[in-house]
């Protein structure tokens, strides 16, 4: 059977990346001197996936590193070679490396060849020196067996008709020692015959094959009976010229009787090896090896849907996934998003009818609506994805990073499986990585400074996620020595900025968000450049979220990311200012009231203020910030919308509340340009465009006025 390759080459590119983090968080989490044998047998599984799918798809740059890899990584797992700090650190940049060639074959820019050589050289030097140096201990073309693995040897029968069995048999040939027993004929009716002794038992061998061959064109038993046969018969059924027929091979002291389930789809046989376990590439599920049982016809693939094995990656009970596209599901989003609109209207058309009159067509609208929420809220459950993709990356910065700057911290994650929309998963990266290494290389001290001021010499990084209200909340703290509030007033003094000493700390803090602020008094290749405080607030404001900083001297420091839950479809409050309608998110309403004019008061430097339960409450008139005609003149005649936002209130004071119901977030950006108070906008039921208020930025803007009012400085960062 003939088919294209290249048509699962995105398969293994996604599984690889898989098999690549499994590794690193793996590897990063080995205790030295008492590694997990699960956990090394784990790592060396993975790098044998990713050689065995790069072998079959002609990848043979990653095939052969990862062939060496894998080598060393079976030496450790069976005892026969230490694991050391220096061997993890080689490790994890063979790693990396692997990482920089699959992005290669994606697509992007080609792997250094020399840094690749550079890598493998490394692999080979631990090798040998725990070999006492002498010659060679890891040639590439070696069988596994030689650096101390079980020898087994497999007897594999191909079809003659199948395609690329050379290029397959090569890939096996990486594996160890070959013998190419027999050739098909002339006339092509009789099958190849190979034998293979090596580190791969038959389930492994098994999975190699899968990748190029339907499980009718190939068939891997345990033993050397073929030798015995020269090949003739043994898994032939001659009556009909079959491959699936059962047959008997010979695994140490046992029988085991196959039945042509390749491995893939029945129970493996035991041969000794304590794995079992079969990586896929999400072609196949994996499968344990409970006692075999003999039967006459093998299992259809239609059948392989079993639940994976928890050492799987990914893997949970007996959940079923697919891969796909995130294209194909932002489109189903944009879909419902448009049929959000269709329902709003048919609500819009029907509150205008008699109940009693229209009364099937009104019930029916109604279960649109639900219908169409609870739709929506399925498509947006598929986009959201745990915070732990972000978190993860971490423990190796940390590691990295602690190492070259001389300190000791540990890293502690919690709320990994808060979900946030995909969306944001890629853009945190940057900020959050930012904010971790100005933690590590400014915040926590050295072990000898900390012993001085009475903490433990390790410090403690922590990264936080959890939800609150609509938006999700994450928190990068370090026990560290806190900001330094006189050394932040110095410098923007330096700088020329106008700051003054009653600022309060929050207001200081904020300065550090400046373009080129930075305290730093050395420049490192860590920090110190003045270029990434402001990068971190400028990509969290366009996703629609803020930042907060929280320190104390000598106690440590805490920076808070707050961000919509998402951005794609949000509840809101509907609201008339004159003709004009507008859209406030529900998450940032607390109540709404029409206060008695005697509530009112005027205040210097705050303007209006209404006293709500005895808090003086700032009021903003919408009508008169965005200078839309025909507004109500004074609270009293209005409406006044309390909202908060950054832990501070204030009034919104509206003509008229309309609504509340779902909206379909549009990017105003994209069709027009950034208006300041303004986040988006969406359509209602009529076909109106309607704008969404951005509170964050009016709280923020009414603080900054009040601000400069009274004296103080109009340029404080994170204000506006």
């Amino acid at each position: 059977m003939s088919f294209d390759m290249s048509q699962f080459h995105q398969v293994f590119f996604d599984e690889t990346e898989e098999h690549l983090a499994s590794m690193e968080s793996l590897l990063l989490a080995l205790p030295i001197e008492s590694p997990d044998p699960e956990d090394l047998n784990a790592i060396f599984r993975a790098a044998h996936s990713i050689k065995g799918g790069a072998a079959t798809f002609g990848f043979d740059d990653l095939a052969d590193l990862t062939h060496v890899l894998e080598n060393l990584l079976d030496r450790i797992r069976k005892g026969t070679m230490p694991l050391t700090r220096e061997s993890v650190d080689i490790f994890l940049r063979a790693k990396d490396m692997l990482a920089d060639m699959l992005g290669a074959h994606r697509g992007g820019d080609a792997a250094d060849a020399d840094a690749v050589n550079r890598v493998k050289e490394e692999l080979v030097r631990i090798a040998q020196s725990q070999d006492g140096g002498a010659g060679e201990a890891v040639p590439d073309d070696a069988p596994a067996a030689a650096s101390g693995g079980m020898t087994h040897t497999l007897s594999i029968e191909i079809s003659a008709g199948a395609e690329g069995v050379e290029s397959l048999l090569e890939s096996l040939a990486l594996e160890g020692d070959l013998t190419i027993l027999k050739r098909p004929s002339e006339d092509d009716s009789s099958p190849w015959v190979v034998r293979l002794v090596g580190a791969l038992d038959a389930g492994e061998a098994a999975e190699t094959l899968a990748f190029a061959l339907v499980p009718e064109a190939f068939h891997v038993v345990a033993g050397s009976a073929l030798e015995e046969s020269d090949g003739f018969g043994l898994f032939l059924d001659e009556s009909s010229d079959s491959l699936a027929a059962p047959v008997t091979a010979a695994t140490g002291n046992e029988t085991v009787e196959d039945d042509s389930g390749f491995g893939l789809f029945e129970p493996l046989p035991a041969t000794g090896d304590t794995e079992t376990g079969i990586e896929g590439f999400g072609l196949f599920d994996a499968v344990s090896a409970p006692e075999p049982q003999r039967k006459t016809e093998p299992v259809p693939a239609a059948s392989a849907a079993q639940p994976q094995t928890a050492g799987h990656p990914g893997a949970k009970g007996g959940e079923n996934s697919i891969r796909v596209n995130i294209e194909k599901v932002d489109l189903l989003l944009n879909l419902v998003g448009e049929l959000v609109i269709t329902q709003s209207m048919l609500m819009q058309s029907g509150s205008r009818l008699d109940p009693a009159e229209h009364e099937r067509l009104l019930d029916g609208i109604g279960q649109l609506e639900r219908n169409s929420r609870e739709l929506q809220e399925a498509v947006m459950s598929i986009r959201m994805t745990p915070i732990s993709f972000v978190f993860n990356r971490f423990p190796r910065v940390v590691r990295d990073l602690t190492a070259r700057l001389d300190k000791e911290v540990e890293l502690k994650m919690i709320g990994e499986n808060t979900e946030l929309d995909k969306g944001f998963i890629e853009k945190l990266s940057d900020p959050l990585t930012h904010l971790v290494r100005n933690s590590l290389d400014h915040g926590i001290e050295s072990p000898e400074e900390r012993s001085r001021k009475g903490k433990p010499p390790v410090g403690r990084l922590t990264l936080r996620a959890f939800h609150q209200g609509g938006s999700i909340v994450i928190e990068v703290t370090d026990d560290g020595a806190g900001l330094d509030r006189e050394r932040i007033l110095a410098k923007a003094r330096e700088r020329g900025m106008t700051v003054s000493e009653a600022l309060s700390d929050n207001e200081v803090w904020n300065l550090i968000f400046e373009p080129g602020f930075s305290t730093a008094s050395v420049v490192t290749d860590v920090s110190g450049r003045g270029v990434g405080m402001d990068v971190v607030k400028r990509n969290i404001m366009s996703m629609g979220g803020h930042v907060d900083i929280d320190s104390l001297k000598d106690f440590g420091t805490t920076i808070s990311i707050r961000l919509p839950l998402t951005l794609a479809i949000m509840d809101g409050m509907s609201v008339r200012i004159g003709e004009e309608i507008y859209i406030l998110p529900l998450s940032f309403i607390l109540e709404s009231l029409q206060p008695p004019t005697s509530d009112v008061y005027t205040v210097s430097g705050k303007g209006l203020v209404v006293n709500v339960r005895g808090e003086y409450l700032p009021i903003v008139h919408l009508a008169g910030l965005f200078e839309v005609s025909g507004g109500k003149a004074t609270p009293s005649e209005g409406i006044l919308v309390i909202v908060e936002c950054d832990e501070s209130r204030l009034a919104l004071m509206v003509d008229e509340l309309i609504g509340q119901q779902q909206f379909v977030v549009k990017n105003l950006e994209t069709n027009y340009h950034k208006v300041d108070g303004i986040s988006g906008a969406t359509i209602l039921g009529d076909g109106q465009v309607a704008l969404i208020l951005d509170v964050t930025t009016i709280v923020r803007s009414n603080q900054k006025q009040a601000l400069a009012a009274n004296g103080g400085m109009a340029t404080v960062a994170g204000l506006a």
